[in-house]
């Protein structure tokens, strides 16, 4: 697997290495162990040279895409051999601590075809700009799709102080057949501030890195090498909150780091992404404070991104599950330091390093970045993408909110409504039982019953005066002043303030007087009472006139007819001449009582089918204005936002798949 690219730049060893066994002992592997005791040599392996870094030159400086900082080449190097262990150790942190700024630059990057969609989505994403969504873990997230194999970042966070974290990485990094390397003393050594933090990354030659972030060492290990990991060494706070909310994954894979300035009391803090975290703790104290830490967090997607380490003396060390384990320091480090006097004791190593706990963890750590199929997706890669498009998700949904929010100012709740529904339906109600307890009222009346068709002949002229007193009277009136009154009620709770566009100037000279803006409340009734007033009641104002003349005229005819005949003709008699009137006055008068009859039953009915019309059409309007009235809103959504989420969980599915 390729390294680290600002490692591959790097010299290669000036002077030939000392003798080694061909074959190396590795951990957790038993029967390897017992058989390499016994065929290799008691000389272990020579120690590999180190060099110290030299002054800054501009022959010697490259660009690193990895960690995005500026690198320089090592072109000399100082035998470790003739420098005293104690003195290699101050140098090398004395280098450590007086590292220079470094000037930083912009790197141009090739994204694999498989994941140019995936990046081009989060691309959008972080173009959105949404609040919930962590910059630095999107940039983190962007920069290992840029690469086949990318740079997995690990945290391991000791709990209020970095000393049992860095003693754990010095276990996980050492290598047990060789000697004790530089950069264990300085690991241990180091007593700077713990939330500064220490970053180590692979490299052929273990020293110093200047970097303008972080203080910077350069370890050969297998483990970073094979995993392409590097490993920030810092500190958490255990102190848990009681009023505070609860902890998401930021906490645990967003360390902040301190950075010095020039400037004396000053720091600058930096947040320092990671792929995966290692929360270190000692005895019962630290259990307790990892156990609340992580009873505060909602890790969500990543809850594997984080896994505790204690240092707790226990008889079974794999009572711990997948999130826990204990470890044995003590007795982990005597192990290594047995192994490293002699391979003779590669069984006494086997079995304190197996009994101290240490193995679970590097075995996770190294199945951290293990790509299982060819071309596909890094699985430290997949918890954060998609922790970040949950976030998104959640930002894009609160950013509508907020804007549905902002439009709502001034809006009446869903509970007013509610209540101004239930208004509508007793209006309804009680304006039905109006309705027909009116009109019965006004048909069974002295005045209306007046309007018999044998009364027509004298009282035709008040057929349209007591049609339009019924309906003036007795057509829905209370109806009418409660669906005013309840008008009211819609203006007060800010129902009818739908904004109108202003008339444009040309049209305000040319209006007339007559143009007047309809009133806020319904005028379904009233235009209804107008609209049977103006055309059913001259209508049976006429029909009764017309009856009324239609039987005079008759009759008249008839009568006259009968004269003549008794006159023309001497042999007829007074009643034979009658007959002809008779007829014709039976005949109008029968005629004159069906068409009446019929036509104040017509009318009858129309005015309550109408009635009950004009109050369905009010009761739609009113519910209608309920349900809609008030200030327009606006679809405001993002949808910007929204595909490019959408499109970046479609690509993540694809890549999965």
């Amino acid at each position: 697997m390729p390294v680290d690219p600002c490692q591959a730049r790097l010299p290669a060893l000036t002077s030939k290495p000392g003798p080694s066994s061909t074959t190396r002992l590795r951990r957790g592997h038993a029967p390897q162990v017992l058989a390499t005791a016994l065929e290799m040599p008691a000389r272990l392996r020579g120690t590999l040279q180190r060099s110290i870094a030299r002054p800054l030159d501009s022959a010697g400086i490259f660009y690193c895409q990895s960690c995005t900082t500026w690198r320089r080449a090592l072109s000399t190097r100082a035998s470790i051999n003739k420098i005293a262990p104690a003195r290699r150790s101050d140098r090398l942190v004395s280098s450590i601590t007086s590292s220079r700024p470094i000037t930083t630059s912009t790197a141009v990057s090739t994204v694999p075809p498989r994941f140019k969609e995936l990046h081009d989505a989060l691309s959008g994403i972080k173009d959105a700009t949404i609040e919930q969504v962590s910059v630095s873990r999107l940039q983190l997230a962007l920069r290992g799709l840029e690469s086949e194999t990318p740079l997995i970042r690990i945290a391991v966070l000791g709990l209020d102080n970095a000393g049992s974290a860095r003693k754990l990485v010095r276990l996980l990094l050492a290598d047990p057949l060789g000697p004790r390397e530089d950069w264990e003393d300085t690991l241990e050594a180091y007593e700077s501030d713990p939330s500064q933090g220490l970053l180590i990354r692979y490299g052929e030659i273990s020293e110093s890195i200047p970097n303008d972030l972080l203080p910077t060492i350069a370890v050969q290990s297998s483990l970073l090498k094979k995993g392409n990991l590097e490993i920030l060494v810092s500190s958490i706070g255990s102190e848990s909150n009681s009023t505070r909310t609860t902890l998401d994954a930021d906490a645990f894979l967003v360390p902040t780091v301190t950075i010095e300035t020039p400037h004396p009391g000053r720091n600058n803090i930096v947040r320092y992404p990671v792929h995966r975290s290692i929360v270190c703790g000692s005895g019962v104290d630290g259990l307790l404070a990892f156990s609340s830490l992580m009873g505060q967090s909602d890790l969500k997607n990543e809850v594997e991104s984080v896994r505790g380490a204690i240092e707790l003396s226990v008889e079974n060390k794999n009572a711990g599950d997948g999130r826990l384990s204990f470890v044995d320091i003590e007795r982990a480090t005597k192990a290594l330091d047995r192994i490293r006097e002699s391979v003779q004791n590669a069984i006494e190593y086997e079995r304190g390093w197996s009994g101290s706990g240490v193995q679970p963890t590097i075995d996770w750590l190294a199945t951290t970045s293990q790509v299982t199929k060819e071309g596909t997706l890094n699985p430290a890669l997949i918890p954060l993408i998609e922790s970040l498009l949950d976030a998104a998700d959640e930002g894009v949904l609160a950013r509508d909110v907020k804007a549905l929010e902002g439009q709502a100012v001034g809006v009446p709740s869903e509970n007013i409504r509610f209540e101004l529904e239930r208004g509508v339906v007793t209006w309804a109600e009680r304006a039905h039982s109006e309705l027909r307890s009116s009109l019965e009222a006004g048909f069974a009346s002295p005045r209306w019953r007046g309007l018999a068709w044998w009364k027509l002949f004298w009282r035709v002229d008040d057929v349209g005066m007591i049609t339009s007193e019924i309906l003036e009277k007795r057509f829905l009136r209370r109806a009418e002043q409660e669906a005013i009154w309840s008008s009211g009620q819609y203006e007060q709770a800010g129902l009818l303030n739908d904004p109108k566009p202003a008339p444009p100037p040309d049209s305000a000279s040319d209006s007339t007087p007559e143009q007047s803006t309809p009133p806020p409340w319904p005028t379904q009734i009233p235009d209804m009472r107008n609209k049977l007033l103006t055309t059913t009641v001259p209508s049976l104002q006429a029909l009764a006139q017309s009856l009324v003349l239609f039987s005079v005229s008759t009759t008249t005819l008839t009568s006259a007819l009968s004269a003549l005949t008794y006159l023309s003709i001497p042999s007829a008699s007074v009643y034979e001449s009658c007959t002809l009137a008779a007829v014709g006055l039976i005949y109008s008068l029968r005629r004159q009582q069906k068409k009446w009859v019929a036509a104040r039953g017509f009318w009858e009915d129309e005015v309550r089918e109408e009635g009950r019309a004009s109050l369905l059409e009010t009761e739609d309007l009113m519910r209608k204005t309920v349900r809609e009235g008030g200030k327009a809103v606006e679809d405001l959504t993002d949808h910007h936002a929204r595909e490019a989420v959408d499109r970046a969980k479609k690509a993540l599915a694809e890549i999965k798949a």
